[in-house]
Protein backbone atom coordinates (compact mmCIF):
# COMPACT_ATOMS: atom_id res chain seq x y z
CA UNK A 1 0.00 0.00 0.00
CA UNK A 2 1.22 3.49 -0.83
CA UNK A 3 2.38 5.64 2.05
CA UNK A 4 0.25 8.68 1.27
CA UNK A 5 1.78 10.83 4.01
CA UNK A 6 5.25 10.56 2.48
CA UNK A 7 3.85 11.00 -0.99
CA UNK A 8 2.07 14.17 0.10
CA UNK A 9 5.30 15.66 1.46
CA UNK A 10 7.03 14.98 -1.84
CA UNK A 11 4.28 16.64 -3.80
CA UNK A 12 4.24 19.72 -1.59
CA UNK A 13 7.86 20.42 -2.50
CA UNK A 14 6.80 20.71 -6.14
CA UNK A 15 3.66 22.72 -5.52
CA UNK A 16 5.24 26.13 -5.07
CA UNK A 17 7.32 26.25 -8.27
CA UNK A 18 4.86 25.39 -11.00
CA UNK A 19 1.84 27.31 -12.27
CA UNK A 20 -0.59 29.66 -10.59
CA UNK A 21 -1.98 27.44 -7.82
CA UNK A 22 0.65 27.85 -5.13
CA UNK A 23 1.21 28.36 -1.37
CA UNK A 24 0.89 32.15 -1.71
CA UNK A 25 -0.54 35.02 -3.76
CA UNK A 26 2.79 36.44 -4.90
CA UNK A 27 1.65 36.77 -8.52
CA UNK A 28 -1.62 38.53 -7.75
CA UNK A 29 -1.03 40.70 -4.68
CA UNK A 30 -2.32 43.74 -6.57
CA UNK A 31 -5.88 42.67 -5.78
CA UNK A 32 -5.27 43.23 -2.05
CA UNK A 33 -5.02 46.62 -0.33
CA UNK A 34 -1.32 47.57 -0.02
CA UNK A 35 -0.57 44.22 -1.68
CA UNK A 36 -1.17 42.50 1.66
CA UNK A 37 -3.26 39.31 1.46
CA UNK A 38 -5.78 38.27 4.07
CA UNK A 39 -4.02 36.59 6.99
CA UNK A 40 -4.84 34.31 9.89
CA UNK A 41 -7.69 32.40 8.22
CA UNK A 42 -6.66 28.89 9.22
CA UNK A 43 -9.98 27.08 8.84
CA UNK A 44 -9.57 24.98 5.68
CA UNK A 45 -10.14 21.24 5.94
CA UNK A 46 -7.38 18.86 4.79
CA UNK A 47 -7.60 17.57 1.25
CA UNK A 48 -9.51 14.27 1.10
CA UNK A 49 -7.14 11.32 0.78
CA UNK A 50 -7.68 8.48 -1.67
CA UNK A 51 -7.52 5.28 0.40
CA UNK A 52 -7.97 2.72 -2.40
CA UNK A 53 -4.35 2.65 -3.50
CA UNK A 54 -3.57 -1.06 -3.70
CA UNK A 55 -2.04 -2.19 -7.01
CA UNK A 56 -1.97 1.32 -8.44
CA UNK A 57 0.88 2.03 -10.84
CA UNK A 58 2.93 5.23 -10.44
CA UNK A 59 0.66 6.80 -7.78
CA UNK A 60 3.13 9.55 -6.87
CA UNK A 61 2.44 11.34 -10.16
CA UNK A 62 -1.00 10.01 -10.95
CA UNK A 63 -2.53 10.80 -7.54
CA UNK A 64 -1.21 14.33 -7.14
CA UNK A 65 -4.82 15.43 -7.64
CA UNK A 66 -5.62 13.95 -4.23
CA UNK A 67 -2.69 14.95 -2.09
CA UNK A 68 -1.96 18.64 -2.62
CA UNK A 69 -2.05 21.19 0.19
CA UNK A 70 -5.28 22.74 1.43
CA UNK A 71 -6.13 25.55 1.12
CA UNK A 72 -5.08 26.30 -2.46
CA UNK A 73 -4.01 29.85 -3.33
CA UNK A 74 -5.39 30.58 -6.79
CA UNK A 75 -4.35 33.58 -8.88
CA UNK A 76 -7.33 33.47 -11.21
CA UNK A 77 -6.26 33.61 -14.87
CA UNK A 78 -8.58 34.03 -17.83
CA UNK A 79 -7.21 34.44 -21.37
CA UNK A 80 -3.69 34.71 -19.94
CA UNK A 81 -4.45 37.64 -17.62
CA UNK A 82 -4.86 37.86 -13.85
CA UNK A 83 -8.25 39.08 -12.64
CA UNK A 84 -8.59 38.21 -8.92
CA UNK A 85 -7.38 35.95 -6.13
CA UNK A 86 -9.19 33.05 -4.43
CA UNK A 87 -8.40 30.99 -1.35
CA UNK A 88 -9.89 27.58 -2.11
CA UNK A 89 -10.73 25.00 0.55
CA UNK A 90 -9.99 21.62 -1.05
CA UNK A 91 -11.55 19.70 1.82
CA UNK A 92 -14.92 21.44 1.53
CA UNK A 93 -14.64 22.12 -2.23
CA UNK A 94 -15.64 25.76 -1.82
CA UNK A 95 -13.77 29.08 -1.94
CA UNK A 96 -13.19 30.61 1.48
CA UNK A 97 -12.87 34.07 -0.08
CA UNK A 98 -12.16 35.90 -3.33
CA UNK A 99 -10.31 39.23 -3.39
CA UNK A 100 -10.58 41.74 -6.23
CA UNK A 101 -10.57 45.40 -7.22
CA UNK A 102 -14.00 46.61 -8.24
CA UNK A 103 -14.44 48.28 -11.62
CA UNK A 104 -16.13 51.38 -10.20
CA UNK A 105 -16.90 53.14 -13.48
CA UNK A 106 -17.32 50.20 -15.85
CA UNK A 107 -20.76 49.20 -17.10
CA UNK A 108 -21.55 45.93 -15.29
CA UNK A 109 -22.22 42.67 -17.08
CA UNK A 110 -24.32 40.14 -15.16
CA UNK A 111 -25.06 37.62 -17.88
CA UNK A 112 -23.30 34.28 -18.15
CA UNK A 113 -23.12 30.83 -16.66
CA UNK A 114 -20.63 29.13 -14.37
CA UNK A 115 -18.68 27.05 -16.88
CA UNK A 116 -14.98 27.10 -15.99
CA UNK A 117 -12.79 24.83 -13.86
CA UNK A 118 -9.25 25.10 -12.52
CA UNK A 119 -6.90 22.54 -14.16
CA UNK A 120 -4.10 23.12 -11.68
CA UNK A 121 -6.23 21.90 -8.80
CA UNK A 122 -5.98 18.51 -10.51
CA UNK A 123 -2.25 18.56 -11.26
CA UNK A 124 0.02 21.57 -10.64
CA UNK A 125 1.69 21.16 -14.03
CA UNK A 126 -1.47 21.62 -16.07
CA UNK A 127 -2.53 24.82 -17.86
CA UNK A 128 -2.75 28.07 -15.88
CA UNK A 129 -5.96 29.35 -17.49
CA UNK A 130 -9.46 28.51 -16.33
CA UNK A 131 -11.04 26.04 -18.75
CA UNK A 132 -14.40 24.61 -19.67
CA UNK A 133 -14.99 21.01 -18.59
CA UNK A 134 -14.22 19.43 -21.96
CA UNK A 135 -10.91 21.29 -22.19
CA UNK A 136 -10.03 20.33 -18.61
CA UNK A 137 -10.69 16.67 -19.30
CA UNK A 138 -8.46 16.85 -22.37
CA UNK A 139 -5.68 18.34 -20.22
CA UNK A 140 -6.03 15.48 -17.75
CA UNK A 141 -6.16 12.91 -20.56
CA UNK A 142 -2.92 14.23 -22.04
CA UNK A 143 -1.31 14.20 -18.60
CA UNK A 144 -2.37 10.60 -18.09
CA UNK A 145 -1.00 9.52 -21.47
CA UNK A 146 2.36 11.21 -21.00
CA UNK A 147 4.99 8.45 -20.91
CA UNK A 148 6.70 9.88 -17.85
CA UNK A 149 3.39 9.72 -15.93
CA UNK A 150 1.79 6.56 -17.38
CA UNK A 151 -1.51 7.00 -15.53
CA UNK A 152 -3.56 4.15 -16.94
CA UNK A 153 -7.27 4.91 -16.93
CA UNK A 154 -8.07 1.26 -16.32
CA UNK A 155 -7.70 2.39 -12.69
CA UNK A 156 -10.89 4.30 -11.71
CA UNK A 157 -8.87 6.77 -9.61
CA UNK A 158 -6.96 7.89 -12.72
CA UNK A 159 -9.97 8.56 -14.93
CA UNK A 160 -10.49 12.12 -16.09
CA UNK A 161 -13.88 12.96 -14.56
CA UNK A 162 -12.96 11.21 -11.30
CA UNK A 163 -9.84 13.34 -10.96
CA UNK A 164 -11.66 16.57 -11.78
CA UNK A 165 -14.45 15.83 -9.31
CA UNK A 166 -11.95 14.98 -6.59
CA UNK A 167 -10.20 18.32 -6.92
CA UNK A 168 -13.20 20.70 -7.06
CA UNK A 169 -16.99 20.99 -7.18
CA UNK A 170 -18.74 20.07 -10.42
CA UNK A 171 -21.91 21.48 -11.94
CA UNK A 172 -24.16 18.75 -10.51
CA UNK A 173 -22.84 19.14 -6.93
CA UNK A 174 -25.11 22.01 -5.86
CA UNK A 175 -28.47 20.29 -5.44
CA UNK A 176 -31.20 22.84 -4.70
CA UNK A 177 -28.67 25.61 -3.97
CA UNK A 178 -27.64 28.27 -6.47
CA UNK A 179 -24.03 28.87 -7.44
CA UNK A 180 -23.29 31.95 -5.37
CA UNK A 181 -20.50 34.21 -6.64
CA UNK A 182 -17.98 35.51 -4.15
CA UNK A 183 -16.51 37.87 -6.76
CA UNK A 184 -19.66 38.89 -8.67
CA UNK A 185 -19.68 39.52 -12.42
CA UNK A 186 -21.67 42.71 -11.77
CA UNK A 187 -18.66 44.33 -10.08
CA UNK A 188 -16.73 44.31 -13.36
CA UNK A 189 -17.10 45.82 -16.80
CA UNK A 190 -18.15 43.86 -19.85
CA UNK A 191 -15.65 41.39 -21.28
CA UNK A 192 -13.00 39.13 -19.85
CA UNK A 193 -13.00 40.61 -16.33
CA UNK A 194 -16.64 39.64 -15.95
CA UNK A 195 -16.21 36.26 -17.63
CA UNK A 196 -13.29 35.43 -15.34
CA UNK A 197 -15.71 35.23 -12.41
CA UNK A 198 -17.59 32.34 -14.08
CA UNK A 199 -15.54 29.60 -12.47
CA UNK A 200 -16.55 26.93 -9.97
CA UNK A 201 -13.63 27.98 -7.76
CA UNK A 202 -15.41 31.34 -7.24
CA UNK A 203 -18.84 30.03 -6.20
CA UNK A 204 -20.31 28.23 -3.20
CA UNK A 205 -23.77 26.76 -2.50
CA UNK A 206 -26.08 29.70 -1.75
CA UNK A 207 -29.73 29.79 -0.76
CA UNK A 208 -31.67 30.89 -3.90
CA UNK A 209 -33.69 33.62 -2.15
CA UNK A 210 -30.71 35.03 -0.30
CA UNK A 211 -28.67 35.00 -3.54
CA UNK A 212 -31.30 36.69 -5.70
CA UNK A 213 -32.74 39.13 -3.16
CA UNK A 214 -30.89 40.13 0.02
CA UNK A 215 -27.30 39.53 -1.09
CA UNK A 216 -27.95 40.77 -4.62
CA UNK A 217 -29.32 44.03 -3.23
CA UNK A 218 -26.24 44.47 -1.06
CA UNK A 219 -23.90 43.78 -4.01
CA UNK A 220 -25.70 46.45 -6.04
CA UNK A 221 -25.47 48.91 -3.13
CA UNK A 222 -21.76 48.17 -2.86
CA UNK A 223 -21.29 48.97 -6.56
CA UNK A 224 -23.67 51.90 -6.94
CA UNK A 225 -23.53 53.66 -3.55
CA UNK A 226 -20.70 52.56 -1.27
CA UNK A 227 -18.06 52.99 -3.98
CA UNK A 228 -18.97 56.65 -4.60
CA UNK A 229 -16.00 58.99 -4.14
CA UNK A 230 -13.47 56.14 -4.21
CA UNK A 231 -10.56 56.00 -6.64
CA UNK A 232 -9.93 52.38 -5.70
CA UNK A 233 -12.28 49.86 -4.15
CA UNK A 234 -10.60 46.78 -2.71
CA UNK A 235 -13.09 44.02 -1.96
CA UNK A 236 -12.90 40.66 -0.21
CA UNK A 237 -15.98 38.45 -0.13
CA UNK A 238 -16.00 35.17 1.73
CA UNK A 239 -18.06 32.49 3.42
CA UNK A 240 -18.38 30.92 6.83
CA UNK A 241 -18.20 27.11 6.51
CA UNK A 242 -20.75 25.02 8.39
CA UNK A 243 -21.48 21.43 9.38
CA UNK A 244 -24.05 21.19 6.55
CA UNK A 245 -23.26 19.56 3.21
CA UNK A 246 -25.16 19.52 -0.06
CA UNK A 247 -25.69 15.76 0.21
CA UNK A 248 -24.76 12.77 2.35
CA UNK A 249 -21.54 12.20 0.41
CA UNK A 250 -20.17 15.37 2.01
CA UNK A 251 -18.51 16.53 -1.18
CA UNK A 252 -19.47 20.21 -1.06
CA UNK A 253 -20.00 22.27 2.08
CA UNK A 254 -22.92 24.69 2.47
CA UNK A 255 -21.76 27.95 4.11
CA UNK A 256 -23.75 29.22 7.10
CA UNK A 257 -23.07 32.86 6.12
CA UNK A 258 -21.67 35.05 3.36
CA UNK A 259 -19.52 38.04 4.35
CA UNK A 260 -18.06 41.04 2.54
CA UNK A 261 -15.41 43.64 3.36
CA UNK A 262 -14.40 46.71 1.36
CA UNK A 263 -11.62 49.28 1.56
CA UNK A 264 -12.21 52.58 -0.27
CA UNK A 265 -9.11 54.66 -1.09
CA UNK A 266 -8.22 57.88 -2.89
CA UNK A 267 -5.96 58.21 -5.94
CA UNK A 268 -2.89 57.94 -3.66
CA UNK A 269 -4.30 54.72 -2.19
CA UNK A 270 -4.95 56.43 1.14
CA UNK A 271 -7.95 54.94 2.97
CA UNK A 272 -11.12 57.02 2.92
CA UNK A 273 -13.47 54.54 4.60
CA UNK A 274 -14.13 50.86 5.05
CA UNK A 275 -17.04 48.60 5.88
CA UNK A 276 -18.61 45.25 5.34
CA UNK A 277 -21.60 43.01 5.67
CA UNK A 278 -22.67 39.58 6.93
CA UNK A 279 -25.75 37.57 5.98
CA UNK A 280 -27.05 34.12 7.01
CA UNK A 281 -27.33 31.76 4.05
CA UNK A 282 -31.08 31.25 4.45
CA UNK A 283 -34.41 32.32 2.92
CA UNK A 284 -35.01 34.88 5.64
CA UNK A 285 -31.39 35.94 6.10
CA UNK A 286 -30.96 39.63 6.91
CA UNK A 287 -27.87 41.54 5.75
CA UNK A 288 -26.11 43.22 8.69
CA UNK A 289 -23.84 46.06 7.58
CA UNK A 290 -20.79 47.32 9.48
CA UNK A 291 -19.37 50.85 9.40
CA UNK A 292 -15.77 49.67 9.52
CA UNK A 293 -13.95 46.52 8.50
CA UNK A 294 -12.66 46.31 12.07
CA UNK A 295 -16.22 45.81 13.33
CA UNK A 296 -16.81 43.01 10.82
CA UNK A 297 -13.50 41.36 11.71
CA UNK A 298 -14.40 41.31 15.39
CA UNK A 299 -17.66 39.48 14.63
CA UNK A 300 -16.00 36.97 12.30
CA UNK A 301 -13.09 36.46 14.67
CA UNK A 302 -15.16 35.99 17.82
CA UNK A 303 -18.67 34.83 16.85
CA UNK A 304 -17.70 32.86 13.73
CA UNK A 305 -14.55 31.32 15.22
CA UNK A 306 -12.14 32.76 12.67
CA UNK A 307 -9.77 33.61 15.52
CA UNK A 308 -8.05 36.70 16.86
CA UNK A 309 -5.27 36.60 14.22
CA UNK A 310 -7.70 36.96 11.32
CA UNK A 311 -7.04 40.16 9.36
CA UNK A 312 -8.71 41.15 6.07
CA UNK A 313 -6.89 44.37 5.08
CA UNK A 314 -3.54 45.94 5.88
CA UNK A 315 -3.97 47.88 9.15
CA UNK A 316 -7.73 47.13 8.85
CA UNK A 317 -7.93 49.85 6.16
CA UNK A 318 -7.84 52.47 8.89
CA UNK A 319 -7.89 56.13 7.89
Amino acid sequence: MVNLSLMCLGLLSLWGVRGEVAPNFNHCKKFFFRQTPVSGLNIALPTPVETKTQKLVNPKKCLSAYNAASPAYICQIYNNQYYFATLYDRGRRIPLYSAYKMDIKGEPERNGSIVNYEPQLVHPGLAKNQMKKKECLTEIKNYNKNQSNDCKESFPQYRQTYKLSWSQALNDDFGTYTRGHLNPAGHHGKGDASQATMTFTNVAPQNPTMNQVQWNQYEQKLKNDLSQGCSNMYVVTGVVPSTTWVDQNQRVNVPSHYWNAFCCTDNNDKPLRSGGALCPNTDEGVVTEYNTVADLQNVLGNDMSFGSNFNIFFNRCQI
